[in-house]
């Protein structure tokens, strides 16, 4: 564990209130990203977010400090959703429905349109934009969570290994599967 974050779970597990709110202002867009994309729904993502942060300070006290911060928190994150899924009843067959004005639902706000794109390069980002979102659609989240966190999360290898509970090598192989 690095010295900022030993620094900031020390401040938190003393009742130091800054410290609780600058963890939460660290990693709550990643913890909503990974529920959003384990879910595929933004109307539950700031429920569970809460939930994983309440989680989060209830184990703190237990937390391996040999690990990193950033991935148990996540790993968290992506367990609630999962459980969120097994609720509701989608973890198996999962709709990941999309709003055709939403690019985040298929993570490709990570590419824009050149600035001096023409109308014909803005019509293929658009379809680009299309055939992702369903190509993404159609893979078990067996699949599609490793290829999203890898892909377009920028998350590295180890830290998904953790957070879906599998070894490097496993996650290795099923990236290598769907690519």
């Amino acid at each position: 564990m690095e010295d900022d974050e030993r620094r900031l779970v020390d401040g938190c597990l003393a009742g130091d209130e800054d410290a609780c709110t600058r963890l939460v202002d660290t990693y709550a867009r990643m913890v909503g990203t990974v529920i959003w994309r384990a879910t595929g729904d933004h109307r539950i993502v700031e429920d569970l977010a809460q939930d994983t942060f309440l989680r989060v300070f209830r184990a703190l006290p237990s937390f391996d400090r040999r690990a990193k911060l950033s991935t148990w928190i996540y790993t968290i994150a992506h367990r609630i959703a999962i459980d969120h899924l097994r609720k509701v009843g989608r973890w198996q067959h999962e709709d990941f429905g999309v709003a055709a004005d939403d690019e985040r639902s298929a993570g490709v706000e990570h590419m824009p349109a050149p600035a001096n794109a023409g109308p014909d390069a803005v019509l293929i980002r658009e379809e680009q934009i299309r055939l992702v979102r369903e190509a993404l659609a159609r893979l078990p989240n067996k699949y599609r969570l490793p290829l999203v966190y890898a892909a377009i999360e920028g998350l590295d290898y180890p830290t998904i290994a953790v957070m879906l509970g599998v070894t490097v090598g496993v996650l290795s192989t099923l990236l290598g599967l769907v690519l």
